[in-house]
């Protein structure tokens, strides 16, 4: 994964990146508390997300730089940390601010965690048709059951009665 802070110098190359694919972009201002109690974290979770597999940019965009960026910039406060394809908000990031946890949402939105929620639905969706078959397996055998008993019960009472078949 590529890992950029947005400055005056690599602003160009940012816009490309950020519109070709997948991006997690912090939107920070240098004033704000959270944006400082945040800072080192993220510095964390880049420092380890730096060498990992995946197609994808992580990128951190100052306050003044925000108007430049050619992607969805609407920032209703700070810090935001959001997930964008094409230049376009797909997602906020709204958890904890901890390392694991910011870890955890870049690799699934940018890494191959997203591939395995997608097989997890999957999944789900077979083993679903599967207990539908189960039921429908259970009901039609009680059927059978009844029904068997209702014809045995019918033979019984009319060998009692005399009756032949």
């Amino acid at each position: 994964m590529k890992v950029m802070e947005v400055n005056s110098n690599n602003l160009n190359k940012f816009n490309e990146l950020v519109q070709k694919g997948g991006a997690v972009v912090k939107f920070y201002a240098d004033w704000c508390g959270h944006c400082q109690d945040l800072k080192p974290k993220w510095n964390i979770m880049t420092s380890h997300l730096k060498n990992t597999p995946g197609s994808g940019l992580i990128a951190s965009v100052p306050e003044n730089m925000i108007s430049s960026v050619n992607c969805d910039n609407e920032v209703p406060g700070f810090p935001i940390i959001r997930y964008m394809e094409g230049g376009k908000k797909r997602k906020d990031y709204s958890g904890k601010r901890e390392v694991k946890d910011l870890e955890k949402f870049v690799k699934s939105a940018l890494g191959k965690g997203s591939k395995k929620k997608k097989n997890k639905s999957k999944r789900r969706r077979k083993n679903k048709t599967k207990r539908r078959r189960k039921r429908s397996r259970k009901n039609k055998t009680k059927k059978r059951k009844n029904r068997s008993r209702s014809a045995l019960r019918d033979r019984f009472f009319r060998m009692i009665s005399g009756n032949k078949f």
